[in-house]
């Protein structure tokens, strides 16, 4: 993902952004070099505090070219309370939302994260719908079964999903791709 942005740092210039599974930060601190707010979450409070640790060590540091907003919030894919509490801090909404090598585990349950991942993707794109909002999923393909998965579940909820030509390539001997998914129109 970080390659990818970096590559194609013009669609960040001036965006908001929110980055789902944010772990310690990287690309949200990445972003922050292009664009005009990023807001960084995880649903693990430890990794939130790491987080926010980095946020304080980026936005402190003297060669730091950053002047964009960093801020970490907790969201668990689903919750729509902890989704409605950062829409309210954010009423503009979020230009772009990130997923960069978010970890999906093999499950069926109704309480899978892929679902509830969606359920998070199509709020934020629909709440932006009108700036076209799209969503950059990083994906490692871990098993077969989640790859089919994470399509079919896009399409289930109503969106679009591309692969970005030429993004595929082997990570520690995974398959990686990177996926644009939007709003169907």
């Amino acid at each position: 993902m970080n390659d990818y942005l970096t590559q194609n740092a013009n669609m960040l210039q001036g965006c908001s952004v929110i980055e789902l599974g944010s772990g310690v930060g990287i690309t949200g601190v990445l972003c922050s070099r292009f664009c005009r707010g990023v807001v960084m979450t995880d649903h693990n409070d430890e990794v939130l505090k790491i987080l926010k640790k980095n946020i304080k060590l980026q936005e402190s540091s003297d060669g730091s070219m950053c002047c964009t907003e960093l801020k970490a919030e907790k969201l668990e894919w689903g919750s729509f309370d902890q989704l409605n509490c950062i829409l309210q801090e954010h009423p503009e909404g979020f230009d772009l939302v990130l997923g960069a090598d978010i970890y999906i585990l093999v499950d069926f349950s109704p309480t899978a994260n892929v679902p509830l991942l969606f359920d998070t993707v199509e709020r934020l794109l629909r709440d932006r719908d009108q700036k076209k909002c799209k969503f950059i999923l990083a994906y490692v393909s871990r098993a077969k079964v989640m790859d089919a998965m994470v399509i079919n579940e896009a399409i289930r909820h109503g969106l679009q999903i591309n692969e970005v030509s030429g993004t595929r390539r082997i990570i520690k001997n995974l398959e990686g791709v990177i996926f644009e998914i939007t709003t169907n129109h």
